[in-house]
């Protein structure tokens, strides 16, 4: 049971001891309870740094433009920041499903791929067709060259290490 679970019972009690509204005491005890226990949201997960060459079957530049274009309603490229679609910063080479802050599909959960370029090439151009029940309802990316600009480009992010959270420095 999580310690940030708190009771009427006990915002009862808080609000009949200091003469105030049962809400006002719900509030209150959210708020001691989220800073005295450790309650704190879960941090962005990061996938590990790229060591992996950029990739060179397309050109990266295009593939910025066609990841803004085509990408961006449900992905980003910042940690914690997920939409629809898992945040994809350091996504190329990576494994399939590994941030501990997005729900993926059961499906993706255990498809336990890497994504590298033939596996991110075939998922981009028709994902359902790829992975029946995936979560990601995009329209198939025919165009080939298209596809590797974007590999391209996703290859170029993540070559940086991740930020050290501030309780490690």
């Amino acid at each position: 049971m999580s310690l940030c679970v708190y009771s009427s019972a006990g915002a009862k009690h808080l609000a009949s001891a200091f003469g105030i509204k049962k809400s006002v005491a719900l509030l209150a005890m959210a708020g001691f309870v989220a800073l005295g226990s450790g309650c704190t949201p879960t941090p962005p997960d990061y996938r590990p740094q790229v060591t992996a060459p950029a990739y060179q079957g397309g050109d990266a530049q295009k593939g910025e433009k066609l990841y803004e274009d085509n990408c961006t309603q449900c992905h980003t490229i910042r940690p914690g920041s997920n939409k629809k679609g898992p945040q994809l910063l350091g996504v190329y080479m990576a494994p399939s499903a590994q941030l501990k802050d997005y729900k993926y599909s059961e499906a993706m959960s255990h498809a336990n791929w890497v994504w590298d370029a033939k596996t991110l090439d075939k998922y981009i151009a028709d994902p359902e067709a790829v992975l029946p029940d995936t979560r990601m309802l995009s329209d198939p990316m025919p165009n080939t060259q298209d596809r590797q600009d974007i590999i391209a480009y996703l290859s170029t992010l993540g070559h940086d290490a991740p930020p050290v959270p501030e309780e490690k420095k």
